[in-house]
């Protein structure tokens, strides 16, 4: 079976990882803090800028008791997903499956430090809500939503 991540678009849906509850929204702020802290660390004794080679120093985090292990050079992490829960609003229950994190890296040259944003979460159910059809690819599709926007 090939997994199909979804874009979560609704901050107030609710993440539970583990046993620690988060709105999407604040999901995303603490990730984008912690991934920053982790990118921005610098050695014992040290003083001075980061060099923006070091990406090496994306590594394994937690966040509460969610444990993250972020690549080097890949911002949508990690490939496979975290196993989750998801609530999503109106919905009649727990939804399990796997969270896929992307985000946006830059550097400040004016204080040498990295910001990170988490700006897309992905959700990828372990069993689908309902049964995909095959035209569904062709309808998420630019060329079809441009489509029938001219019609």
């Amino acid at each position: 079976m090939n997994a199909k991540f979804k874009e979560l678009d609704c901050n107030t849906d609710i993440l539970l990882i583990q046993k620690d509850t988060f709105t999407l929204n604040r999901f995303k702020e603490l990730m984008s803090k912690k991934l920053a802290e982790n990118l921005n660390k610098r050695p014992e004794g040290t003083t001075g800028r980061i060099n923006p080679i070091f990406f090496s120093l994306f590594s394994d985090f937690s966040i509460g008791e969610v444990n993250i292990r972020a690549f080097e050079s890949k911002w949508i992490f990690p490939s496979q997903g975290i196993d989750c829960h998801l609530l999503k609003i109106g919905s009649q229950g727990w939804q399990k499956g796997k969270l896929r994190i992307e985000a946006s890296l830059s550097w400040a040259t004016s204080t040498g430090y990295y910001t990170i944003e988490v700006i897309k979460l992905e959700f990828c159910p372990d069993e689908p809500a309902e049964p995909e059809s095959i035209l569904d690819d062709i309808r998420q599709s630019e060329e079809y939503k441009n489509l029938t926007n001219n019609t």
